[in-house]
């Protein structure tokens, strides 16, 4: 799905990937930093000229009926060329991961291998977030909600060339991971691949982007709640936790050292807001809150490609469903403090994050910097409300899988085809202009070829989804052999 958005996009059609694909080529290139530029955050880097090209959307950014067939050339991919980057001062981790492709000769096709080595990427993260979720004791609802909060904002950004899909990922992964490593009994191989994947998934995500160690931090507070503090420090004690542990609080150390040294937090720019208090950016925030969750949801391009009206109201419904489900019917346990805990984070961090920086910097914050807690909250919720679920007769809890997994399939495939038909005829134009007059058209196929390809992989995405979550509904009805928290 993710490779899918990717080349259904436009190059440079999500948000700020310019800027992102050039810190990529630069940083595979030994240009790290970069040299200061006309404003805080840019920096200046050479690249090929491809690369450098990506800049150049003005015509399609922001504009609804902008179609693909506007963008110019992207030029040589020989010939080097100074431009700048407002992602110079970034962590370089991600962009290691994906910048790769630019050095070998492929010509423009060299953009489109970038957006993959980033899918293929945040995929191995997703997986590894499913595979512990479907560890757990009672796996069924979380490895439900661990698929389904995946929303297609995330999946969009996972094909793009863009560090906040890489947080989203390695957060859930790491989460899932210090799930299943605090609630498991001791198994001397299985303890070396779990400290294995959660010293790679919080090495990852806490070098993600500048904020991603407050999201490391709250995964360890919520898990600890969980399960309580003192139990929690003897199952991370064991000697394959303890080296992970290490090797992750080198790594966030690392992030910090990085992010300080840059000062790439502070240097964002100035936006609309420029000067409020404090109060006023916390009020502001917390009352757009429903705003954010739109973004978080469904909202593509350059925040200028909204998906569907009843796929952001589904994403709504099951979100809170979960969530009230989780605290008005199970038990009180500490489980459900830590849920407490993951839902006051999701509320009240992103306000507070923004209102300490809105005085200089005004109102930088999108939906998409929730998606971590989002990500936690949904499964914290799943994990609570899954006593509860695993009661429920298996053939009830597998029609309640297909439904939701049907539906938000559903949702995601007409998330992707009405961006594409944003991009090939205009969002005005009717769905019939999209297969009778197409303007731009993706690489390989139609238009006509691409949908019905969208068509095919959704149905593979559902097959496969159903396949993994129905045999954990299996697995919930047996007894459990790990610790609930």
């Amino acid at each position: 799905m993710s490779v899918l958005w990717a080349t259904t996009s436009p190059i440079g059609a999500s948000p700020d990937e310019p800027a992102h694909y050039i810190k990529a080529a630069s940083v595979v290139r030994g240009q790290l930093i970069g040299e200061p530029g006309p404003r805080p955050q840019d920096r200046i880097v050479s690249v090929p000229e491809t690369v450098a090209n990506t800049l150049n959307v003005s015509c399609l950014a922001f504009k609804s009926d902008a179609t693909g067939d506007c963008l110019p050339s992207f030029g040589s991919a020989k010939e080097m060329v100074e431009t700048r980057t407002s992602a110079g001062l970034y962590n370089p981790t991600y962009y290691v991961l994906v910048g790769w492709p630019s050095l070998l000769d492929a010509g423009p096709s060299a953009l489109y291998f970038m957006r993959f080595a980033s899918a293929a990427v945040c995929s191995l993260f997703l997986a590894m977030m499913v595979t512990f979720l479907s560890r757990l004791a009672r796996p069924a609802l979380p490895v439900l909600a661990g698929i389904v909060v995946m929303t297609p904002t995330t999946l969009f950004l996972s094909g793009s060339v863009n560090p906040n899909a890489f947080e989203i990922v390695t957060t859930g992964a790491f989460f899932s991971a210090l799930l299943y490593a605090a609630t498991s009994p001791p198994s001397r191989r299985g303890d070396w691949w779990t400290a294995g994947s959660l010293a790679l998934s919080g090495a990852m995500l806490a070098n993600s982007r500048g904020l991603a160690p407050a999201w490391l931090g709250f995964a360890v507070v919520i898990v600890a709640v969980s399960v309580g503090f003192f139990p929690f420090v003897k199952r991370m004690s064991r000697p394959p936790m303890l080296i992970s542990v290490g090797l992750v609080a080198v790594a966030a150390v690392f992030a910090l050292v990085w992010t300080v040294k840059t000062n790439s937090l502070p240097a964002v720019g100035e936006y609309p807001g420029v000067g409020s208090t404090f109060g006023q950016g916390f009020t502001t925030m917390l009352s757009n809150t429903v705003d954010y969750l739109r973004m978080a949801v469904g909202v593509f391009g350059w925040l200028d490609s909204p998906a569907p009206a009843w796929v952001l109201v589904l994403y709504y419904v099951l979100l809170a469903a979960i969530t009230a489900y989780a605290l008005v019917f199970s038990p009180r346990s500490r489980a459900m403090a830590a849920l407490w805990v993951a839902l006051a984070a999701c509320l009240f961090m992103p306000p507070l994050i923004q209102a300490s920086t809105v005085t200089v910097s005004g109102y930088v914050w999108q939906g998409r910097y929730t998606l971590p807690l989002i990500v936690m909250l949904a499964v914290m919720a799943a994990v609570v409300a899954s006593n509860r679920f695993s009661e429920l007769p298996a053939k009830e809890s597998r029609r309640l899988v297909v439904v939701v997994l049907s539906v938000t399939t559903v949702a995601q495939i007409a998330s992707l085809l009405t961006n594409l038909k944003r991009y090939v005829v205009g969002s005005s134009p009717e769905w019939s202009a999209f297969f009778e007059g197409p303007r731009w058209i993706p690489p390989f196929f139609s238009s006509t070829g691409w949908f019905v390809v969208c068509v095919l992989v959704a149905a593979l995405y559902l097959i496969i989804a159903l396949v993994v979550t129905t045999r954990s509904v299996g697995l919930s009805t047996r007894p459990a052999k790990g610790l609930a928290p």
